[in-house]
């Protein structure tokens, strides 16, 4: 009786963590070989993933060497990609065979509200590899799965790094190498504009100088990490981010039609008139959008969840490196709410200490917010 791991992913795209976390899977679990089956629209997923084609090349490209199948068997099926059905139809082709589904920490958490869980565990045991990001209490998990299902999981010694694959395809719509991949797939993705700018990504990098566009693609990052957990709409999310600077550079006269409230200082312009640009422009219609642009720089009051979340993610960035930034990205993982408030308490003192004008949208978001401590 042979011993076969599945691993099923979107792998959009395959990453190193991928190839480490299949290889260990084997070595742990003593299997004969490990079945890769990339999905063809993941079910609980909102991202549509790169074209079938290239991210079968890319997995043949990652797992080279590696003794490893690379099975098109949810990507020829179409669809939404259910696991249960994956799980029966190896299960079918290797009938005498034990075999064992992959999944992580974050995705065990969530079986129970899979597709038919209950076929997918007669089919197959699991097999669940840790991150070192996500926490799970795997005794809990155990005495549900046994209480439940009547069955227990397999928990791996490995534990995966972090790499994010969302931050990888951003930093390449971006014009930037990310880390986390290997360099045969990163040409492969190169040579075959796999993950290329749409039209608000060209504009930005058409516009702003690389140091901009790298903060910017930073942003993105750090908002779309949010947008899950926060119940927002994921485009939204990612195009305010990518805009939120569009105009960081540009002249108001070079704008026919653009008014600037009065008052505004001159580091907030860019704001306002990024959010002029992005609608006439760009073509951007969703006010929620707009305004979140118009205010990530001065915040105001009865601010939506999206300008909180963009007003947040441009103070805390991964590349923001002033004194006290930890303690606010250590408080964006305990919540957006309660880091929303430590950051415009951060940038009232700053403009306090440096004797500067503050802005009245910034005051009134400090009074409403702050004085009256709402949500």
């Amino acid at each position: 009786m042979k011993r076969i791991v599945i691993f099923g992913g979107t792998f959009n795209p395959v990453h190193v963590e991928h190839v480490k976390t299949a290889i260990a899977a084997v070595e742990e679990l003593k299997a004969d070989k490990i079945i890769i089956v990339p999905t063809f629209l993941p079910p609980h997923k909102n991202v549509c993933p790169a074209k079938s084609a290239d991210r079968l090349n890319m997995l043949k490209i990652a797992f080279r060497g590696v003794n490893a199948e690379i099975s098109d068997f949810e990507i020829s099926g179409g669809g939404k990609s259910y696991s249960y059905i994956t799980a029966e139809h190896f299960k079918a082709q290797y009938p005498k065979d034990e075999l064992f589904m992959l999944v992580g920490g974050d995705m065990l958490k969530d079986f129970k509200t899979w597709k038919n869980p209950e076929r997918i565990l007669a089919a197959v045991n699991l097999a669940v590899v840790s991150r070192e990001d996500y926490a799970c209490d795997y005794n809990a998990e155990r005495e549900y799965f046994k209480r439940v299902f009547g069955k227990d999981f397999i928990l791996l010694n490995f534990t995966g790094k972090t790499v994010s694959s969302t931050e990888i395809r951003t930093e390449i719509a971006f014009g930037l190498k990310p880390q986390g991949i290997a360099d045969e797939v990163y040409n492969y993705i190169e040579d075959n504009a796999v993950y290329p700018p749409d039209k608000y990504q060209r504009y930005i990098l058409d516009n702003l100088p690389e140091k901009r566009v790298i903060h910017t693609a930073s942003v993105v990052i750090c908002a779309l990490k949010k947008a899950k957990e926060l119940n927002l709409d994921y485009e939204k999310v990612r195009i305010a981010a990518t805009l939120h600077d569009c105009a960081k550079y540009d002249d108001c006269k070079n704008y026919a039609g653009f008014k600037l409230p009065v008052g505004v200082p001159q580091p907030v312009v860019h704001a306002f008139l990024g959010a002029f640009v992005a609608e006439k422009v760009l073509g951007v219609s969703d006010a929620e959008i707009l305004d979140a642009i118009r205010y990530h720089t001065s915040g105001k009051a009865q601010m939506s969840t999206l300008a909180k979340l963009i007003f947040v993610a441009d103070m805390i960035e991964k590349g923001r490196n002033y004194d006290g930034v930890e303690i606010l990205r250590a408080e964006y993982e305990r919540g957006l709410e309660s880091c929303f408030r430590l950051c415009l308490k951060e940038e009232v003192a700053h403009l306090l200490n440096k004797k500067q004008y503050i802005y009245a949208e910034t005051l009134n978001a400090y009074d409403y917010y702050i004085k009256d401590k709402r949500s």
